[in-house]
């Protein structure tokens, strides 16, 4: 349940329950856009409220702005706008006082719980399905 997963991520970021919740809507909204449907479905079905939350207005993000976001979009094809997501992603997360540091934390609760739930990696598989982006996060 992503209620479960929040509670795990707050105590091992030490960041209160809100911001990782955003964080992970975040996260969760860049997949909902960019993953493989397939992945995507396993993932949903494996943590309930994980696909509500990935809906939800706090998982919206705007992509990268400025002269290198508009060229990685319109010149990276699909990979370069799940890039641009995901820096845009990034930047929400930072902005909220969530940082990379605690990003990578919770990315690793949140592989470990389902993992934890499904028997495989699940997480990452799901996070190597988008174009681009799968390699750096997932790596």
């Amino acid at each position: 349940m992503i209620e479960d997963l929040i509670t795990k991520g707050a105590a091992a970021t030490g960041l209160p329950a809100d911001k990782v919740r955003l964080a992970l809507a975040g996260a969760l909204g860049l997949l909902e856009k960019h993953a493989a449907n397939d992945r995507l479905a396993d993932l949903y079905a494996a943590v309930p409220g994980a696909e509500a939350l990935a809906r939800s207005p706090d998982a919206q993000v705007k992509p990268a702005g400025g002269l290198f976001g508009g060229l990685m979009r319109s010149a990276g094809g699909v990979s370069g706008a799940a890039m641009s997501d995901a820096m845009g992603m990034l930047d929400k997360a930072q902005k909220a006082g969530v940082g990379k540091a605690q990003l990578k934390t919770l990315l690793k609760v949140a592989e470990d719980h389902i993992k934890a739930a499904t028997g495989r990696d699940l997480l990452r598989e799901t996070v190597a399905s988008v174009p681009g982006v799968g390699g750096l996060i997932g790596g």
